[in-house]
């Protein structure tokens, strides 16, 4: 399968590797209706949530570390709590716990097959745009030992389709860009790495799963 010029497989995450299976709204919604709160009641809030962070991100427009996203959450979820029940001196915390991403990333069905069959032939990276915490979900869904590095957008202070992340990550795999392929759900990140002479990828998952990345690799 190897081919003579590729040597370097860099993955996106969200999308590719892996997906959110439910998203914070939605778990913030289900958990305060199981506990009673009125629906309208809690609409309102979550309306307060998503004013919040429109003018919270005006304020901090980048997230570099963890210490940042942790601050953003737990006062996201403190005002959605004033809002929902000021009375609580708790729920706050039990939303920013019981709302955590972390705990949502799933892997695409085929994506252990994948990675440990590219393994054998390639070096494998990824570059995502994410907040810090997407970190940890390569440690919670047990795939961080299949790369060689692993780029996080809110770690560098710039993300795709900027081409500084994608000089970064190919730096760190030690390789040149016309030695990767780059695999992405968005086509626009797909022609940015493109550009730069990496041989691109689109994967859409409507109609293809990663495994028709092996395709692509036979037929070159």
């Amino acid at each position: 399968m190897k081919s003579c010029r590729i040597t370097t497989i860099i993955f996106d995450a969200g999308g590719v590797l892996l997906y959110i299976r439910r998203r914070r709204n939605e778990i913030a919604r289900n958990l305060l209706l199981s506990m009673g709160y009125e629906e309208e009641r809690i609409e309102k809030a979550l309306s307060i949530g998503e004013a919040f962070d429109e003018e919270y991100f005006m304020k901090h427009p980048w997230m570099y570390n963890w210490k940042d996203e942790r601050q953003w959450l737990e006062d996201h979820y403190n005002a959605i709590a004033e809002a929902v029940d000021p009375e609580s001196d708790y729920l706050g915390d039990k939303l920013f716990m019981l709302t955590f991403d972390t705990n949502e990333y799933k892997l695409f069905p085929e994506t252990i097959e994948v990675l440990e069959v590219l393994k054998k032939d390639y070096s494998l990276g990824v570059i995502s745009n994410a907040l810090p915490s997407l970190d940890w979900s390569f440690d919670a869904l047990g795939i961080r030992k299949y790369f060689k590095n692993i780029v996080i957008s809110a770690y560098e202070g710039v993300e795709k389709p900027n081409k500084d992340i994608f000089i970064k990550g190919v730096e760190r795999l030690d390789c040149n860009f016309e030695e990767c392929i780059f695999i992405d759900d968005k086509l626009e990140n797909v022609q940015a790495a493109e550009d730069l002479g990496m041989k691109g990828f689109y994967l859409d998952r409507k109609k293809d799963d990663l495994k028709a990345l092996f395709d692509l690799l036979s037929d070159i």
